[in-house]
């Protein structure tokens, strides 16, 4: 769950007719940006650790079976966004990502806010050439 703009940071119950889950999110003082993690029940009794590393990334650790998954939900920062903040991003993105052992399995949800197609319109520091389409 991306760009949810919700205050704070918190866990609600969310529940359906037939199913429930838990929701963990992390947002920021002002309604901006956001992420978030649902989690079905009772897959939520086997959440070991939760990282909320800041408004726009957010982790869990899962005990499933025999392995550790790390869930990670991330909103990358805009083309409007300064390049100091989108350096920041991917500086806390990568570091998040090499302090997951190797062991466990990663599974990687967001919005990255890429480009795609042949045409760089501009954004010729950004993109690498490699599009297809228009």
């Amino acid at each position: 769950l991306q760009k949810t703009r919700w205050k704070s940071n918190g866990v609600c119950h969310i529940n359906s007719e037939n199913e429930k889950y838990k929701l963990f999110w992390n947002g920021q003082k002002t309604a901006k940006n956001g992420v978030g993690i649902f989690v079905k029940e009772p897959l939520d009794q086997e959440v070991l650790d939760i990282k909320r590393i800041n408004s726009r990334l957010i982790w869990i650790k899962l005990r499933l079976e025999k392995q550790t998954m790390t869930i990670l939900s991330t909103y990358a920062s805009q083309t409007g966004e300064s390049e100091v903040m989108k350096n920041d991003f991917w500086a806390a993105f990568s570091d998040t990502i090499s302090t997951i052992p190797k062991s466990e399995t990663i599974l990687i949800g967001g919005d990255l806010n890429g480009l795609v197609g042949e045409k760089t319109d501009g954004f010729d520091n950004l993109h690498g050439g490699f599009g297809y389409g228009e």
